[in-house]
């Protein structure tokens, strides 16, 4: 195996996509976390993005929801209704990044600040 030689990508061509992170506290076991995987890959059009899973503690103390594609906004829109059913995530904090050429923007809040 060759060691990657970062000189030698051109970041610039890559593709930079919007992000939706849902980072999260103590919640009860994986099976919940797989149940709202599930519906996030099932709610989420190709067209605009991809569900692309979870990252948790060992502990159950915390953990992330990480959502990519076309338009945070577009992204966390149809991801609120799912998120607002599970108590444990009342308190999630919300991290919205929006890619624009090689603008970046991005926002924070507490979904809990959220309502519809």
């Amino acid at each position: 195996m060759k060691p990657l030689d970062l000189e030698k990508i051109d970041f610039d061509t890559i593709k930079k996509e919007d992000s939706v992170i849902i980072e999260f506290g103590e919640f009860k076991g994986l099976d919940i976390i797989h149940e709202i995987d599930t519906r996030l890959i099932n709610v989420i059009p190709k067209e605009i993005g991809r569900h692309d899973m979870h990252e948790v503690a060992m502990d159950d103390s915390h953990g992330r929801f990480f959502v990519y594609g076309k338009n945070a906004e577009e992204l966390f829109k149809k991801m609120i209704p799912i998120l607002k059913e599970y108590d444990f995530l009342q308190n999630a904090t919300v991290y919205l990044n929006f890619v624009n050429g090689n603008k970046e923007r991005d926002l924070e809040f507490k979904l809990s600040s959220i309502s519809f």
